[in-house]
């Protein structure tokens, strides 16, 4: 198929695979299981109860996590909005997307989707709240958003907390009735919190406590920076609330042990430091998976997943052959080990990066390309163009438009961000980390440094590890074809400077 050729129904150029393959290792019956995926918008690591937060209650991750399996190192591909939904569903880097690497970009018409797949091999498929997006599916001549048909009919009062009124478990109950008698099902729960903006001051009138905040050392520890935690803190708990009632949707209809429930983030927070950016706060993301019996209750394990790994643990479990253009791994192998730490050995590293986040940022549209590899032990990253400024230039557009710092759009505008920004003459070192330039290499040892703010790279007594790093990045750059490492790099460059502008 020509790349730009336009599609009339979703199903031309979807390989239509055979249910005869194999079915999943741990699978005592050939009975396809149902697809329930969560994603929150815009979550950290560590903002969930069961990674220890005292700011942030998740019973219903908690949960997920205790009677299934909890992933320590689970990371995007890019820790961007529409890039790293569309790196689950097609199973591939970020970098191998076309335009769909980046924001605010036509949908290339060539992308194969596990949801399409599924589709085609009878699975009810649909999605509530934010499916792939900011994209624009229709310029690649799609029917249906990546995520499936949408269901977002129905909606909630809005209430005091300022949260958006989308009723996702009403959608999803809406989702269930209109499934084909016998038929699984595989539903994207695309949350659209902790997104900003935030109501300020919600978490204190919810009850929450300054005092409990744990205020991360890129941050100032301000009033103004924990109250903007607790009302994240809400949006989370909001998230987690109404996947609680899809569960309890799925225990009356006594479909719950049949379903795959997985449970994420798209990317970190959206806090200086963070979101957009290739540090742990930006990359590392909260992954509990759940499937009854199939799965051993309490597993904890230290592989390093991709969330390229999504889409063949889907298509795997759903006894569908894995296309060869996924480069992802299935995770079935962790899933059915039933036992913890390290399952498979060669699951010890990641790689991760970013084009362009914000459209527009920098002058002329340049993006900021970055590749990182990160393993247990430290987190290595090449910046390939130092001389412009990170997370876009000072005094350049921002989201959203009455952001008083005037620029630095890939951070979005927040308390925080405006807090760090007026006051950047007391908080000079951390100033220059969220919004500074940055060397062409960086080098951090991950457990004394776990928000990465010791630079390494020019310790000699890293030098070693450090080329290491820097080889094997490379290396695997280049065995995946990532344009910058095979010479064709200006692609990317230009896709940045296209399309600039919110389509």
């Amino acid at each position: 198929m020509k790349r730009r050729e336009f599609l009339k129904e979703v199903s031309l150029g979807i390989s239509v695979l055979s249910l005869s393959a194999v079915f999943p290792r741990c699978s005592s019956q050939q009975k396809r299981p149902n697809i329930l995926f969560c994603l929150s918008d815009d979550q950290s690591f560590e903002h969930v109860s069961a990674h220890g937060c005292k700011f942030v209650n998740t019973p219903v991750f908690d949960r997920i996590a205790r009677e299934g399996v909890l992933f320590k190192n689970a990371f995007v591909s890019v820790p961007s909005c529409n890039p790293s939904r569309a790196s689950i569903l097609t199973g591939m880097p970020f970098y191998r997307l076309e335009e769909a690497c980046m924001n605010h970009t036509p949908w290339p018409t060539d992308l194969e989707v596990y949801t399409d797949i599924l589709s085609n091999v009878g699975y009810h498929v649909g999605y509530t709240g934010k499916g792939c997006a900011p994209t624009d599916w229709h310029a690649g001549g799609r029917i249906t958003n990546p995520a499936g048909v949408e269901y977002n009919k129905y909606q909630e009062e809005q209430d005091s907390k300022g949260i958006v009124p989308i009723d996702y478990s009403g959608n999803f109950e809406d989702f269930l009735e209109q499934r084909p008698k016998s038929a699984p099902f595989c539903f994207w729960y695309g949350c659209r919190d902790p997104h900003r903006p935030f109501q300020a001051g919600i978490g204190l009138r919810e009850g929450k406590k300054l005092k409990d905040v744990e205020v991360p050392p890129t941050l100032p520890d301000s009033e103004e920076v924990r109250s903007d935690l607790l009302d994240y803190a809400v949006h989370i708990e909001s998230f987690d609330m109404h996947l609680g009632r899809m569960l309890k949707m799925l225990e009356a209809k006594g479909e719950l042990d049949n379903t795959i429930i997985v449970v994420t983030g798209d990317n970190g927070m959206a806090f200086p430091r963070a979101k957009a950016t290739c540090y742990d706060s930006g990359t590392h993301m909260p992954l509990a998976i759940r499937w009854g019996d199939k799965v051993k209750a309490g597993q904890v394990v230290d592989d390093f997943a991709s969330f390229t790994d999504f889409a063949p643990t889907f298509l795997e479990a759903a006894g569908v052959k894995v296309p060869g253009n996924m480069l992802g791994k299935s995770l079935m192998p962790i899933l059915c080990a039933r036992k913890s730490g390290q399952i498979e050995r060669d699951r010890d590293f990641i790689i991760v990066g970013v084009e362009r986040h914000f459209p527009g940022g920098r002058k002329d549209g340049w993006g900021y390309p970055i590749r990182a590899i990160r393993n247990d032990k430290y987190l290595y990253i090449k910046n390939y163009s130092p001389d412009r400024w990170p997370v876009a230039d000072p005094g350049g557009p921002v989201w959203p438009a009455d952001d008083p710092t005037g620029g630095y759009g890939d951070v979005d505008g927040s308390p925080s961000k405006t807090y760090l920004y007026n006051n950047k003459e007391n908080y000079p070192q951390l100033f220059n980390l969220a919004f500074g330039k940055r060397p062409a290499e960086e080098l951090y040892e991950v457990e004394p440094d776990p928000y990465q703010m010791n630079n390494l790279a020019d310790n000699p007594q890293y030098l070693t590890v450090k080329n290491e790093l820097a080889q094997k990045l490379q290396e695997e750059l280049k065995r995946t074809e990532d344009p910058r490492a095979i010479g064709k790099g200006k692609k990317l460059d230009e896709y940045a400077r296209l399309y600039t502008k919110s389509l």
